[in-house]
């Protein structure tokens, strides 16, 4: 199968689509348990005992990746003065992206791999326009320049089934244009010419990062745990080694002559009295089983989203009881939740300018300067009961402050309500 990248004028861009790929698919490797697969493959007849410690140690991985692609998004809420246009335009563009259901893969692909994308999708024939999550598996964007990130180049690449087998899909976008390819050959693809006009004028992608660190992948929720289960492959590939390495074991012969021995189809005969065994390593297969429950406890502590596991037992607890004792997680969710906030801004600020450019009014709303997420709203769930003791709370605040001042004074004096 040919690639885009073996054609001279992509190939500059080979390695760093190469070496994207081979960390995206590492931390994939994490997230689904088939980092294991190897040494799974490699355990003989350990592998049903061994495995079942190894299994549960990436299960708490996707239960956390869970918890913050719940709770990441806070309902995408406006501040209180957000003007009504925008609540109209955003309602429009989710309804036509099916947002519901698929706005989630924004956070959850970002909490896997540790960076996330949106696209902006031009459906001009179906007077629709479109904001799509995408995996970073598919595409990669590139700056400008040195000191302007703006993406100037955008790659899309999958793989696809075609009619005669599996081939390469390719698309590389510009501000100026769109170009299509398959196995490495430029090819028109729904009635398109393979090269064809940007009506967006701009590279039609949002990437974030889901912990912002300064590198270029940012880091995925589970990434501060990564160590530790490197330990555990480490270990198993060690065992997996033991066991290949012994699997034709020698043999020691006690009390008996090499011509008095006889050997059957798969057993040794020897005199009564002699005895035949092999000389393999002693596995502390218990050992091994417990330092897989250590890792397993140090696993879970690293990943602040499983805290909600101590508080299943309780109910009715208050939320600012609840943050206190899920403090790391709130002040991870507080890290985090800006970068997915800023990129959807900008995707939004891009599908209104696109809005605009189709005529599509209540969209182009979306396309403000002043365009903003509330962020003040909480990172947990606030119940009912929690809300009408902040208001109480606030309104005792406000009377002192106005009794303090004298107004309270001055509006009983004269018979007002305060």
């Amino acid at each position: 199968m040919k690639s885009i990248f073996d054609l001279d004028e992509f190939k500059p861009y080979a390695n760093r689509w190469r070496g994207r790929g081979q960390e995206l698919a590492r931390r994939k490797g994490y997230y689904d348990g088939s980092i294991y697969q190897r040494v799974r493959d490699g355990l003989g007849w350990l592998s049903p005992r061994l495995y079942r410690g190894i299994k549960p140690l990436y299960l708490p991985l996707a239960r956390a990746v869970d918890v913050d692609a719940g709770i990441v998004p806070g309902d995408w809420s406006w501040p209180e003065d957000a003007p009504d246009a925008w609540q109209v335009a955003r309602d429009v563009l989710f309804d036509d992206s099916n947002w519901v259901t698929r706005g989630v893969l924004y956070v959850h692909y970002g909490a896997v791999f540790g960076v996330s994308g949106l696209r902006v999708a031009d459906l001009r024939e179906m007077g629709q326009v479109q904001l799509c999550p995408v995996s970073p598996e598919f595409f990669m964007l590139v700056e400008k320049g040195q000191y302007d990130e703006t993406p100037g180049l955008a790659f899309w690449l999958e793989h696809r089934q075609g009619a005669e087998g599996r081939v390469e899909y390719a698309e590389v976008i510009t501000p100026e244009s769109i170009r299509t390819f398959v196995d490495g050959e430029p090819e028109g693809i729904d009635g398109r010419e393979p090269e064809y006009p940007n009506e967006l004028g701009e590279v039609p992608f949002v990437e974030v990062r889901h912990v912002e660190t300064g590198a270029a992948l940012g880091e995925s929720t589970y990434h501060k745990a990564i160590p530790l289960l490197d330990e555990v492959n480490e270990m198993a590939s060690f065992v997996a080694d033991v066991i290949k390495k012994n699997a034709d074991p020698q043999w020691i012969a006690f009390g008996v002559e090499p011509s008095e021995l006889e050997r059957g189809d798969n057993v040794w005969f020897a005199p009564h009295g002699s005895d035949i065994k092999p000389v393999v390593p002693n596995l502390d297969i218990e050992g091994v089983l417990a330092f897989l429950q250590e890792i397993r406890r140090n696993v879970e502590g690293a990943l602040p989203e499983l805290a909600f596991e101590e508080l299943r037992s309780k109910d009715q607890i208050a939320t600012a009881t609840i943050e206190l004792q899920l403090l790391e997680l709130v002040l991870k969710i507080k890290r985090v939740r800006p970068n997915y906030d800023q990129g959807l801004i900008e995707a939004m600020r891009m599908a209104g300018r696109a809005g605009a450019g189709m005529g599509l009014g209540e969209i182009a709303a979306l396309d403000d300067d002043a365009l903003g997420l509330d962020d003040q709203r909480p990172v947990l769930p606030v119940s009912r009961l929690d809300e009408i003791r902040a208001e109480e709370a606030e309104l005792a605040l406000e009377i002192q402050r106005r009794l303090a001042s004298g107004e309270g004074l001055t509006a009983t004096a004269t018979g007002g309500a305060e």
